[in-house]
């Protein structure tokens, strides 16, 4: 090769170096670099082409679409798959990676003890969940009731699902424990069946203050069902007046005969129960027997006093404070 040509061999291979450079710095800044938006959370729809999530990206200029687009075209990248996805803090090329593979975002829908339908309710309206269940109305059951049939737990879920799927499957869940507690019941259970012992549950939930003396809050609802007097519990009467309960009961509120909730005014159990039941209340409510006490006040936020007789229950409500 004569010095001429090697000359401009070398001129030629300096400006393509230099041209290279010049591009794959840039390029793999792009790489490297986070899309600007005010969302951490994207969603790339069924059918929408990758270009359409280019624009969803907001990419700030014409040169950041032409990496984009390489990018796509020399790791033979032809789809993206549809669903939500969480890009907080990830740049491009970890988004890239995340829409191939399909790495959707996942949420998660909590049901804790002591909600009710109304509490549910709220819950999945503010989910992103599609609400094919209002007030519990799809649980696929053979109980007489939809209030309290779900297994209180941490659900997990894709965007867009329905709720019907999910909460479904929480009822399946307690219908199984319960069913597998109810055959552990005691001979002299007074209880008929497993969905009295449900609504018993429930009220033990509501009225309990630690997992510890719920037994004992067993033992005195069931000692007033055996003697045929009335459970006179709070909770049921706040059930009944929901879901425009103020936070006060009021005398009339106790005295309310047309409240099916009122078991100051009703005898035995309500007709279904006041809120989703843990399992230690479950228990509680089956395992348990008719007890020495027939009545309980609170003696701290977390705790309640026991007695047998009316009297020591008065003197107790003295000593708290209550009769002020």
């Amino acid at each position: 090769m004569s010095y001429k040509y090697t000359m401009l061999f070398l001129r030629t291979i300096f400006i393509v170096s230099i041209v290279w450079l010049s591009f794959f710095g840039p390029y793999k800044a792009f790489l490297s670099s986070n899309p600007i938006l005010n969302k951490n959370l994207i969603d790339v729809y069924e059918g929408s082409s990758m270009y359409a999530v280019l624009d969803n990206l907001k990419l700030s200029s014409s040169i950041n679409k032409l990496f984009f687009r390489i990018y796509l075209y020399t790791n033979s990248i032809k789809s993206f798959q549809a669903g939500e996805y969480n890009i907080e803090n990830k740049d491009f090329k970890e988004i890239i990676d995340l829409l191939v593979k399909g790495k959707t975002y996942t949420h998660s829908l909590t049901i804790i003890e002591g909600m009710n339908v109304y509490d549910i309710e709220k819950e999945l309206e503010n989910s992103f969940l599609i609400n094919d269940c209002s007030l519990l109305i799809c649980i696929k059951t053979n109980y007489p009731f939809k209030e309290g049939v779900l297994y209180p737990d941490t659900y997990f879920y894709k965007k867009g699902m329905k709720a019907s799927d999910l909460l479904n499957k929480s009822h399946k869940k307690l219908d199984d424990l319960l069913n597998t507690i109810w055959m552990k019941r005691p001979d002299n259970d007074i209880l008929k069946n497993k969905y009295q012992a449900l609504i018993l549950a429930s009220i033990i939930e509501k009225e309990a203050g630690n997992h510890s003396e719920k037994p004992d809050i067993a033992g005195v609802f069931l000692k007033r069902i055996s003697i045929g007097m009335k459970l006179q519990a709070d909770p049921t009467i706040i059930y009944g007046l929901l879901p425009n309960f103020d936070g006060d009961i009021r005398k009339s509120d106790i005295l309310d005969k047309n409240n099916i909730y009122n078991t100051y005014m009703i005898k035995g159990l309500p007709p279904t129960p006041i809120s989703m039941s843990s399992m230690s209340s479950i228990e509680a409510a089956i395992l348990s027997t008719p007890g020495e006490y027939l009545f309980f006040v609170a003696n701290s936020p977390s705790s309640h006093y026991f007695s047998r007789t009316y009297d020591e229950h008065l003197d107790m409500i003295k000593k708290v404070g209550l009769d002020k």
